[in-house]
């Protein structure tokens, strides 16, 4: 049985707030991208390796304008390597099109694709910068910084590795300020058929918290992995959607695979776009009998699983995240995703279940 969640969730998660409006519909219009691609005020912000580049002063992410990038952005070097984001929500732009569209043109810029004279010039204009190099380091952005870099790398990342059509072979052009490919073969089928165009993939996966029936405790799971060996990271069960195979249903399997346990009830209460590389996170909460006993010897991905006392849960939650990026708790000796994930909102979640049910009951 599955239920979508009623209790609203308000804390914006790391990657996933809507900062900029994407006016999809403009990316195909010659006119607005010639404007937006010289305005004053445009900003193009650089990624190298997939990696934003911060002020080490303030640790503010790098925003170029177009004085900056002089030429390295004209039309013939900018195919692969620039993507339009969207126009900047605040009301004090001065760029004005169509005189609808209001805020600041937007672009992510990847100097890894920009080769010669142009690379130069632009690895010059971001001396004063530090380019980010990790995960931890993502997770020092603000939430609006983050969100902006998701959508960037998702895009970046996908033009990198779709050069070729998947059809015929041929190499593919981009189109659409960076957001689509065609197929550079004119007799390419893909050419003439609307579902065949390339687009952005995102990838679909389900990650879900698992408590007991009476919502006392929570199942943590220690993944196998060899990158999990030093960290000892307890989390979620996760795995992709599968195709024909609807959220509720890739839940229960993905849980009985990696656990052993069946599953009573799936609720549906939140996503995140996660960008390692393109990732939907699809947050559930399911209910599984504590009685069972677990068999993690199905795809042998866990090396451990736990049943946590919200009590206990809760107390851990509470703490503030380490140096190492995660939630250390020595006195368990559990390593917990950080307030920044998925993973953390649905323990959460469970956690404020059990205590709403525990203050309900009479003394």
């Amino acid at each position: 049985m599955s239920t979508l969640a009623t209790r609203p969730i308000t804390h914006s998660l790391h990657y996933s707030q809507e900062v900029l409006n994407r006016v999809s519909f403009l990316r195909k219009d010659p006119q607005f991208l010639e404007e937006a691609l010289t305005h004053a005020e445009t900003v193009f912000i650089p990624f190298h390796d997939y990696m934003p580049f911060v002020d080490e002063r303030n640790g503010v992410m790098a925003r170029l304008h177009r004085k900056e990038i002089g030429d390295v952005i004209e039309p013939k070097n900018s195919a692969r390597n620039l993507v339009f984001l969207g126009l900047s929500l605040s009301a004090k732009s001065n760029f004005v099109y169509s005189a609808r569209y209001r805020g600041t043109p937007t672009f992510a810029l990847n100097v890894s694709n920009t080769g010669g004279l142009e690379a130069s010039q632009l690895l010059e204009v971001l001396q004063s910068y530090r380019k980010l190099e990790s995960f931890k380091d993502l997770n020092r952005l603000t939430l609006e910084e983050s969100s902006i870099v998701s959508q960037a790398r998702m895009y970046l990342q996908w033009l990198d590795t779709h050069k070729f059509c998947s059809i015929c072979g041929s190499k593919t052009i981009a189109a659409d300020a960076g957001t689509r490919l065609t197929c550079s073969n004119g007799d390419c089928v893909s050419n003439h058929r609307v579902s065949n165009v390339c687009f952005p993939r995102t990838d679909a996966v389900v990650i879900s918290a698992i408590t007991n029936r009476d919502n006392s405790k929570v199942l943590l799971c220690k993944s196998g992995a060899p990158r999990n060996k030093e960290r000892k990271l307890y989390s979620c069960v996760s795995g992709f959607l599968e195709p024909s195979e609807t959220l509720e249903v890739a839940v229960a399997r993905e849980i009985w695979e990696e656990t052993g346990l069946n599953t009573d009830k799936v609720d549906i209460l939140m996503s995140q776009p996660w960008p390692f590389p393109n990732n939907l996170m699809i947050g559930c909460v399911a209910v599984a009998d504590d009685a069972q006993i677990p068999d993690l010897t199905h795809d042998c991905e866990l090396d451990e699983v736990r049943w946590v006392p919200c009590s206990v849960l809760e107390s851990i939650l509470s703490q503030e995240e380490s140096s190492s990026g995660f939630i250390q708790d020595e006195a368990t000796g559990l390593n917990l995703p950080n307030n920044k994930s998925v993973a953390y909102m649905l323990m959460s979640y469970i956690v404020d279940k059990s205590k709403a049910k525990t203050n309900l009951q009479p003394n």
